[in-house]
């Protein structure tokens, strides 16, 4: 149940004084935020005719404009709406020792779009959608609203992605603004002498008697430990309501920076924990049943290739037509063939759309982030492919045998990496993986073939040796990331790669056979020409 929030304000209490002593002390409580780098997201919710802006600009004033980042949430932009609906805000998360406010968020928006969206994926599949409070909270019964599957799922998606960020250090204060009923028809006269705002229209008693039965089940559903409600009722007067706002969001960081202080340890690093593997042992998984001796010969493989590369070209075109985004990862052994795979695959690819994105190292401005954030840009919109070289799941392979990151981190990265996967695929995108697999020996041997070869030289580094010595280590990390990430919507492929014109044709078949399977009879709309 969530508690109210009630300020004890004397009667005779001078707002403008506290608010200069509050201001003060807020503007501290930020420096010392980014002292600790702790990223902090400030969500305000609350009903129309309460003029949330004014109190939030209030907030505002005291903080260091290059400290935080203020983001007013309305309908999506047309480019926005192409995207998986969460992704939108997850862009927008602060870095590091910085502040992201939010004006409403992903709780209204969630409510206007997906509870309008009766398709059951959203963005990309209806690039129409209304926007209409009213319709949303008032058209359907209340009753409907709740217990749908919709519904549920709506409120674990934002579940998911504040723990998410939370797990990663991310700090929730969550502000519910409201307005009793006694007190609403009376705050409405008082403010609209005070700031020239009208009253939107859709603001009646009639409206927020059926709406507050649903938004009290959001905030029930939504306060968990990690990310909790504050309930906080105003009045007529807003200079209270300011600083009764701000005394929460002081309370709060407070909070949250002794917590964070309590958990300092000097020069705990991160470098300690990853004990479970040692360099002898190996995991078990499905490597060890790959038929690494599979062929294609050279004949065949040409004459496959060019079939293949054909219905690609238009599988892909097709997918372009019907707005369906697709997303191909690319992860494998060093050596064992993604970027010749990839040539195939774009070789067959109209550039206008598809876009190749090869992972490096983070940089400094990424490390600020969740580990996720900086492969957000590169979801495709609608009908548009994008290609990871390389991935997410550099989390858990080099970061985890390179000891980049705890212990804790990696294991967590799992579940983490299979919600991102889940929102794009529950919006309509295609994500297919691949895994290149070589043998041991084919490795050294492609090695040494690269290290003789003047054109090829650039592609053997020293980081590719180092790799190598840790062979167990990769395949037991492997072998247990394809276990616990193989989804039936975002299913790992495993390519048996050591003769790379089989693999070549696998990756293409693969791609065309899901393409079809995914467009089914919309397939149709395309006319593919028989013959050479």
């Amino acid at each position: 149940m969530i508690s109210e929030i009630k300020p004890d304000f004397s009667e005779n209490t001078d707002f403008s004084e506290l608010m200069k002593e509050y201001s003060e002390e807020l503007g501290i409580l930020q420096r010392e935020a980014k002292e600790l780098e702790i990223p902090l997201i400030i969500v305000f919710e609350g009903w129309y005719d309460i003029f949330i802006g004014e109190v939030i600009n209030r907030q505002l004033l005291p903080l260091d404009s290059r400290g935080f980042d203020f983001h007013f949430t309305n309908a999506p932009t047309s480019e926005e709406n192409k995207i998986p609906f969460i992704f939108r805000f997850a862009r927008k998360v602060p870095p590091k020792g910085k502040i992201a406010i939010f004006d409403r968020s992903w709780y209204m928006r969630g409510l206007i779009e997906h509870l309008l969206n009766d398709s059951e994926k959203f963005g990309c599949s209806n690039l129409t959608l209304k926007t209409n409070l009213e319709t949303v909270l008032t058209k359907p019964a209340n009753k409907e609203v709740i217990h749908t599957a919709q519904f549920d799922h709506l409120m674990k998606t934002i579940n998911d992605f504040e723990k998410t960020l939370y797990d990663n250090g991310t700090r929730f204060i969550k502000i519910y603004l409201g307005a009793r009923k006694e007190k609403r028809a009376e705050s409405q006269k008082v403010w609209k002498k005070i700031i020239p705002y009208d009253i939107d229209k859709r603001s009646t008693e009639k409206i927020y008697k059926k709406d507050i039965t649903v938004i009290k089940e959001v905030l029930e559903q939504t306060n968990t430990d990690y990310a909790p409600w504050n309930l906080y009722f105003i009045n007529q007067d807003i200079d209270e309501a300011a600083a009764g706002t701000m005394k929460i969001i002081i309370d709060q960081m407070k909070s949250i920076i002794f917590e964070a202080k309590s958990k300092q340890m000097p020069d705990a690093g991160v470098n300690s924990t990853n004990t479970k593997t040692t360099a002898h042992e190996i995991i078990p998984g499905p490597l060890d049943s790959v038929d690494l001796s599979k062929t294609c010969a050279k004949k065949e493989y040409k004459k496959k290739l060019k079939e293949y590369q054909k219905k690609l070209a238009f599988s892909h075109y097709s997918l372009y037509l019907n707005k369906k985004p697709m997303v191909l990862v690319f992860e494998g052994w060093d050596a064992a063939g993604k970027g010749s795979s990839i040539k195939r695959i774009v070789q067959a690819m109209n550039p206008r759309y598809y876009r190749v994105i090869p992972i490096g190292t983070p940089t400094d401005v990424d490390k600020k982030y969740h580990y996720l954030w900086r492969f957000l840009d590169g979801v495709p919109p609608c009908g548009k492919t994008s290609i990871y070289d390389r991935s997410w799941y550099g989390r858990v392979m080099v970061e985890r045998i390179e000891k980049l990151c705890t212990e804790e981190e990696w294991n967590r990265a799992y579940e983490e990496m299979n919600h991102f996967e889940k929102a794009m695929t529950e919006d309509g995108i295609i994500v297919i993986k691949f895994w290149m697999h070589i043998s041991k020996e084919k490795q050294y041997e492609r090695f040494v073939a690269r290290s003789l070869n003047p054109l090829k030289q650039w592609k053997l580094t020293d980081e590719d040796w180092r790799n190598r010595e840790k062979w167990d280590k990769y395949y037991s990390a492997v072998n247990e990331m394809i276990e616990k990430t193989n989804t039936e919507d975002a299913p790992w492929v495993i390519v048996e790669a050591n003769d790379k014109h089989y693999a070549r044709i696998k990756v293409l078949k693969t791609i065309v056979e899901r393409i079809e399977k995914e467009l089914g009879s919309k397939m149709e709309e395309i006319d593919i020409p028989s013959g050479d």
